[in-house]
């Protein structure tokens, strides 16, 4: 993070593990997302922001799509409250780039140099939790695709049910992992993904 030139937001980077998140969602604390919602809204209006990239949803993990969830209600809160309307724009982790109704024209490519790029593979290897992701990433897209960089702006609020397939991914893989004993719940976009949606638009 330091190597590219970022500094993590203080008493909120790491806020959650994985685990607690899906259990978060499983549950269907509202509240705790409220209050994610209204830290991450006071961390944008507290620093210099010029505009915003994060998760995109893609339907593959239910932790990525939850935190663009969470960043969209952010943003409606800083414009409702402070006036600002901060760019908002999304990158895809599984996709080499989103097929969304807006064109690249208005986005954000980026070509990374030999530096960055380097920087970027070092990132992965020395995670080793990503290792199994990133192998099947490499796999699937080639190593060059990790050199480009796609920032799309974001057209949608807290309706995400047309972002992805419904549905989505993460639900067959959960069901497998249920049948298999792994899981005892599969986490679905229905029943604990879209009431988190509504209820943050309230």
């Amino acid at each position: 993070m330091a190597d590219a030139g970022a500094s993590p937001a203080a008493n909120f980077f790491g806020k959650m593990s994985d685990r607690e998140l899906y259990r978060a969602v499983l549950a269907g604390e509202i509240e705790t997302f409220r209050a994610l919602a209204d830290e991450i809204t006071a961390i944008f209006a507290g620093e210099e922001v010029d505009y915003v990239a994060a998760d995109a949803v893609e339907g593959f993990n239910p932790g990525h799509d939850v935190c663009r969830l969470l960043v969209n209600a952010a943003l409606g809160r800083l414009r409702d409250r402070n006036g600002r309307d901060l760019p908002n724009l999304e990158f895809p982790l599984e996709a080499v780039e989103l097929r969304r109704e807006t064109t690249m024209q208005e986005g954000i490519k980026l070509d990374l140099d030999a530096g960055a790029f380097e920087r970027k593979l070092k990132a992965v290897d020395n995670y080793p939790e990503l290792t199994e992701e990133a192998d099947r990433l490499r796999a699937a897209h080639g190593l060059v695709s990790f050199g480009v960089e796609h920032l799309t702006p974001v057209n949608y609020f807290l309706d995400i049910s047309k972002c992805c397939e419904q549905p989505p991914a993460y639900e067959r893989w959960g069901e497998e992992r249920v049948k298999s004993g792994y899981y005892k719940t599969v986490l679905r976009f229905k029943d604990h993904v879209e009431p988190i949606a509504r209820q943050l638009a309230n």
